[in-house]
């Protein structure tokens, strides 16, 4: 039976504490077998195994270590090895300092841990960010050269596959690998591919839930699959077949990897053509891949957000959850702002404006009720100080653009702080208007 990484974590410390504990009394026998405890000593050296333990793992293992040389000094002395009364002052001494020392370290312990998820947030944020701006460029880019050939958009078609991931819960399903395989054929001149799920245990399958033209047989010991499972990019040929014994099966193999590092899938590709097997299209395919894997991951957390809210967008919706959980666990602070706007000639101007107030950090979801538009913002690690501040930015907006504040010709503002609830209610009772 496998022990999860957590147990085995608790299991490490509790050994650690018996172990270095029992190793610095046993050294007070070997070095002061007249005083083991050090009692008598110019210096408690006894105390140092305990304040180790203290630093490393908190109070309780710290104190689980005072409790063992306050056991071996009572057992000793019944049977006679330490004479004298019991050190009382001498014990309490050491558990004063374990307490002092376990405090330290669960105090830095836990902004250790503020620091991680804050830095590891702004890392994935950042990625989906860098990933989301070649979209759009790319998305203009192609819009300039196939206008006439190819009305259709990039991000149109993004659109309609993270609609169709909405959905579907997040789930790679054969309907939304089919639409995704259809996006990748049209931009990335795809002509022989197919894409691979993979179990709970982040193995592919055998059998591949979309294809195209002849498809691609999995070989799980072909050496560019396990190059692209290796590095966690995507893997190509430059030469095809130059020397057999390190030839592949496959010209490309693109893993669909999310912003976290997890691995959803492998797009294996056996024909395109020769012109296309360059660089561009190779960076074009990958980020289309990471893009949709990030909104599967995103639609899988926030499925029960989705699931009553579908016009919700999946990053937001994905977020909230995120800083539900930062909330519980690390006592984070996030905000939530709800603008409603009446319809008015300047509807679409204004929004655009409320757009523009977002911070980098910040994700915004507009929703059109017919007799009026809600524009809320998500803002992460932001306080209450944080409200103020967009408050007083969004009236000083209204008054310069459009002569109006906050109150004025039914456009009110409703806030919240993230809690640790369940999202999804937190939500609907900032939408919900009460009567």
């Amino acid at each position: 039976m496998h022990l999860t990484k957590a147990a085995a974590g608790k299991l490490e410390c509790w050994l650690e504490t018996v172990v270095i504990t029992a190793l610095f009394l046993a050294g007070g026998f070997y070095f002061n077998p007249g005083d083991p405890f050090f009692i008598h000593a110019q210096f408690p050296w006894i105390w140092f195994g305990t304040l180790l333990i203290a630093l490393r793992y908190g109070i309780a293992p710290g104190m689980v270590s005072v409790v063992i040389i306050s056991l071996s000094c009572l057992a000793l002395q019944y049977r006679g090895t330490i004479e004298g009364d019991f050190p009382t002052n001498f014990i309490l001494g050491g558990t004063l300092l374990t307490l002092i020392s376990g405090q330290f370290s669960t105090i830095w312990h836990q902004r250790l841990r503020r620091s991680d998820k804050l830095s590891s947030h702004a890392a994935e944020r950042f990625e989906q960010l860098s990933r989301a701006y070649f979209m759009v460029r790319l998305s203009h880019d192609r819009l300039e050269q196939n206008l006439i050939s190819r009305p259709v958009t990039l991000r149109d078609a993004m659109l309609d596959l993270r609609n169709l991931l909405a959905q579907h819960a997040g789930q790679l399903d054969k309907e939304t690998c089919s639409a995704l395989m259809s996006i990748l054929i049209h931009y990335c001149s795809l002509e022989s591919a197919a894409i691979y799920p993979v179990d709970r245990h982040g193995r592919l399958l055998n059998e591949p839930i979309a294809s195209c033209g002849k498809g691609a047989p999995l070989d799980a010991h072909d050496l560019l699959l396990l190059s692209a499972i290796e590095s966690g990019n995507t893997a190509y040929q430059s030469v095809n077949r130059l020397q057999q014994p390190e030839s592949s099966a496959y010209l490309v193999a693109a893993p669909l990897r999310t912003s976290k590092g997890a691995l959803l899938g492998m797009l294996l590709v056996t024909e395109m053509p020769f012109l296309a097997l360059q660089r561009e299209t190779l960076q074009i395919l990958g980020v289309l891949l990471a893009y949709a894997s990030d909104h599967a991951d995103s639609a899988q957390e926030a499925r029960t957000i989705l699931a009553l809210l579908p016009d919700c967008p999946i990053i937001f919706a994905a977020e909230l959850v995120k800083m539900v959980r930062l909330r519980r666990d690390l006592d984070i602070h996030s905000s939530l702002v709800t603008v409603c706007i009446p319809p008015d000639l300047r509807l679409e101007e204004l929004c655009i404006a409320l757009e523009r107030q977002q911070r980098g950090l910040d994700h915004s979801w507009r929703r059109d009720l017919g007799w009026s538009v809600q524009f809320t913002t998500l803002m992460p690690f932001a306080g209450p100080a944080s409200i103020e501040g967009y408050l007083a930015r969004l009236n000083e907006l209204l008054q310069k653009q459009f002569g109006k504040t906050i109150g004025q010709e039914g456009i009110t503002v409703r806030t919240a702080m993230v809690a640790a609830d369940e999202p999804l209610n937190q939500l609907i009772d900032l939408l919900v208007e009460k009567a």
